[in-house]
């Protein structure tokens, strides 16, 4: 009870700043005896005088499903000391303001933001200091490694002909569809019903009425009834087989009768066919540059981890 109401003193003073918070600063048992006071944990690491807890690195395990303990210290120690070297970044407020409404857009309404703020024993002044620190971190690290990612034009030739299969494009068709739903589940009943609505479809298209016109009225593909029923090119990998089957024996321009699949019923439209072609080396330049920045970011990025987690002042044995 005595040790208890020491380390309640200890903590109410450290707070207060009545001359123990160079003392909690400082000391990793007082910080350790503070952590468990206060259902931390005890204290993992120091990086940057910054205190990692264990509490903190369950959070960071649950964040990172397949990354376990050690994983978790890690990614948290060479954050924290990112964070810490990154204090003289400058940030705009603008960029900070952008990153909060970013985030609180993946919350629906205003409701449950703030229940989730609430649930993460977060504050909004609080939430604002954490966005600052990871967008000087990441400020930080892309100074760091800018030089290193920069892609050479003779890189990405060397690449492009050691994959040109890659860069070989099929046969692609674009293809606009009337779409009545009808998938596995569906009672028969209904599918018997569905089925006579797109052969009554089929017969209004075939009297002269305009597809598109239909399509709008009547077609269940939400994404694209407005647009003409239209798809986009695609090859043959990318949709049903029997979709595919009954778009390859369509002349551009053609309408097919109603096709069955796995999905439902469909009316086809063949709008354009392109065939199989190799693509050159100044098409792809762009995207062969992103993925070989891309490879280089990952090995220069696991190093400059190594080296951060180096800057631990103390890092509990385990």
């Amino acid at each position: 009870m005595k040790q208890s109401r020491l380390w309640i003193t200890v903590a109410i003073a450290c707070l207060a700043g009545f001359g123990c918070a160079e003392l909690a600063a400082r000391s990793v048992v007082v910080r350790d005896k503070l952590g468990n006071l206060f259902d931390r944990g005890y204290l993992a690491a120091v990086v940057g005088g910054r205190g990692i807890y264990l509490a903190d690195v369950h959070r960071r395990e649950g964040e990172l499903p397949l990354c376990g303990h050690e994983c978790a210290l890690t990614d948290l120690i060479s954050n924290t000391a990112a964070i810490s070297l990154a204090e003289n970044e400058r940030i705009g407020t603008e960029k900070v303001e952008r990153e909060l409404l970013l985030l609180r857009s993946q919350f629906g309404n205003s409701a449950i933001w703030r229940t989730a703020l609430h649930g993460s024993g977060l504050f909004s002044f609080s939430l604002l200091r954490i966005l600052k620190d990871d967008l000087r971190a990441r400020q930080w690290i892309e100074k760091r490694i800018a030089h290193d990612v920069v892609v050479r034009d003779d890189q990405c030739r060397e690449f492009y002909d050691s994959h040109l299969d890659r860069f070989f494009l099929p046969e692609r068709r674009n293809v606009a569809h009337l779409f009545v739903a009808a998938p596995p589940e569906t009672p028969p009943d209904v599918v018997e019903s569905k089925r006579a609505a797109i052969e009554a479809l089929s017969v209004r298209l075939a009297a002269g009425e305009d597809f598109a016109a239909l399509v709008a009225q009547n077609s269940e593909d939400e994404a694209t009834k407005f647009r003409g029923g239209e798809l986009g090119y695609f090859s043959a990998n990318r949709m049903p087989p029997d979709f595919v089957e009954a778009a390859k024996k369509l002349h551009p321009g053609e309408i097919s009768k109603p096709v069955r699949t796995r999905l439902g019923f469909h009316i086809l439209r063949l709008i354009d066919v392109q065939p199989p072609r190799q693509q050159i080396f100044d098409e792809v330049r762009n995207d062969i540059a992103i993925e070989i920045a891309n490879e280089k970011r990952v090995v220069i990025v696991e190093k400059l981890v190594a080296d951060l987690r180096r800057n631990a002042s103390y890092l509990r044995p385990f």
